[in-house]
């Protein structure tokens, strides 16, 4: 059994001493437990940290960001993971907060009037001979994440040593699809739960190697797949959302779009029957996009929306829909469809050692998803009123309502806060909402919310839209898509823009903000 996630890592690096891991710098396994151990010599002796300090990590995706992490946790000291894109007030008081002792940043993210600032990318030189472990346990807290950076007063989760093995050891059950050597793309960003689990402990574990990519860029992202060609390629939803757009948008420029959607349809017919070619010709261009190697898209971070997923599935890409929270270590529930070895299909659950549930369903099966096992956090740090709202049971109650489907797949349906409630009491879940419009070519990204018109509570829509696209013609892509569900859900009231709607770092749509911007006159509205 692992100690911890020191140990974790050494493991790791004996097995696959000459594998590459980092393979934009070439460097091999063995190459970052010696980084690994050179930077926490340098903490403990140039800055006397220890088992209990809190250290921070501020900055983009880089090798060093990695060996920190690691070198860190090491010496005993807790990680305070930061999210780049705050501000540096939001920073200095997360680390005021939390007792930081010091930073390790780029330059270009140092603070001043907080902890002392320490340049990340600096070259240790210690005698790796000078190397000591602290005695750490499982049950000791290694990492610090604030729930939120811009409002109120937000949480800090505390996750354990035993939190993070519970998710390396729950990755081992993913081996049949996610094979030795394969190499992990990570551009997620690491400071966020997602960016640990996808491109730190699951590349280590499953014995891949990782290309980090620190620019947020496409174009950068796809040079890298023609150069790389990456086996498991992690995004937000919003990334594969736009994918999902460009192929149609692709397909139908080059008016091959009808006979690829009959062809995915038909290919589990058209492979029975000999003529899996066909199948393999019409798919090869998309695959060719990812670089002709990719076998694994992982969604993480907020919800996919179904048709996305279904759509990558058919594309013949194994989709790892990824639902969690940082309170849970990451993936509460993997929606994955793969063959297991027993020659049975997996469709979906949680990592093993956890369990998730529908509380208090409705008669549509809705509910709040209630999570609990060896990956939830112990509690927030220094806050038992949270804890207590977030406990019952021994099980955590997330706040976002779901169902499962017929194979057990999860099925997110919300925030519980976020559920439109009519005046008839009836339920409308955004979610399902923006799924359905979203398959609209036009329609780039859709925020669906309650909103009051004349007295009635009503689903409002503000959709980003592709350039030069008109109120008018919106008008009629919704009403194309009502016909699919039931009348009280219809959207009637609605807004564009051709600009990004406002999202975390996560690149979760805030809707709160869009639903503020629509008051203060921001979109287009039908009557302007």
């Amino acid at each position: 059994m692992m100690k911890n996630i020191y140990d974790m890592l050494q493991r790791a690096c004996l097995a696959n001493k000459d594998r590459i891991f980092f393979i934009r710098q070439g460097e091999t396994y063995a190459q970052l437990l010696t980084k690994v151990k050179q930077r926490a010599v340098m903490l403990a002796r140039r800055f006397d940290v220890k088992k209990g300090d809190v250290v921070a990590i501020l900055s983009g995706n880089t090798p060093e960001f990695i060996k920190s992490y690691f070198a860190i946790l090491s010496q005993g000291a807790r990680v305070l993971m930061l999210d780049t894109g705050l501000s540096a007030a939001e920073h200095r008081n997360m680390m005021e907060r939390t007792g930081c002792k010091l930073a390790l940043a780029q330059k270009h993210y140092f603070v001043d009037g907080g902890p002392q600032m320490v340049d990340i990318e600096s070259v240790d030189d210690e005698d790796v001979r000078d190397f000591r472990a602290a005695d750490v346990a499982r049950d000791d807290v290694a990492m610090l994440s604030f729930t939120s950076g811009s409002t109120g007063n937000p949480k800090v989760v505390g996750l354990t040593h035993k939190n993070i093995l519970a998710l390396a050891q729950g990755a081992l059950f993913y081996q049949p699809v996610i094979r030795p050597g394969y190499t992990f793309y990570g551009f997620l960003p690491l400071y966020h739960i997602y960016g640990v689990v996808i491109n730190i402990v699951a590349p280590l574990v499953l014995h891949g190697s990782l290309l980090l990519q620190p620019i947020l860029n496409p174009r950068e992202f796809l040079d890298d797949f023609k150069k790389y060609h990456p086996e498991v390629i992690p995004a937000v939803p919003r990334v594969w959302e736009a994918f999902y757009k460009k192929i149609i948008v692709a397909a139908r420029e080059k008016h091959a779009w009808t006979a690829l959607r009959v062809i995915v349809s038909m290919r589990h017919v058209l492979r029975a029957v000999g003529l899996g070619g066909i199948v393999r010709r019409a798919t090869q261009p998309i695959h060719d996009l990812f670089g002709g190697n990719t076998r694994v898209l992982v969604s993480a971070g907020a919800t996919l929306k179904p048709t996305v997923r279904r759509f990558f599935e058919r594309l013949g890409f194994a989709v790892g829909d990824c639902y969690g929270l940082t309170e849970s270590t990451g993936p509460g529930n993997f929606n994955f469809a793969f063959r297991l070895p027993n020659g049975k299909m997996h469709y979906a659950g949680p990592l093993p050692g956890n369990e998730l549930k529908i509380h208090n369903p409705d008669k549509h099966g809705v509910g709040e998803i209630w999570l609990r096992g060896d990956m939830i956090m112990p509690g927030y740090i220094d806050n038992d009123a949270a804890n207590a709202a977030a406990f019952e049971d021994g099980w955590f109650k997330t706040g976002d309502l779901g169902k499962l489907d017929r194979r057990g797949r999860l099925v997110v349906k919300g925030r519980q806060k976020q559920v439109i409630v009519l005046d008839s009491g009836k339920n409308v879940y955004p979610d399902e909402l923006e799924d359905l419009y979203l398959q609209n070519d036009e329609i780039l990204a859709a925020a669906v919310f309650e909103y009051t018109i004349a007295g009635k509570v009503v689903p409002y829509a503000v959709f980003q839209v592709a350039p030069g696209v008109s109120t008018a013609r919106v008008a009629a892509l919704i009403k194309a898509s009502n016909v699919k569900i039931a009348p009280y859900k219809w959207v009637k009231h609605f807004a564009i823009t051709e600009e990004e709607l406002p999202q975390t770092s996560a690149r979760k749509i805030k809707h709160f903000a869009v639903k503020e911007m629509l008051d203060n006159g921001a979109f287009t509205r039908p009557q302007d």
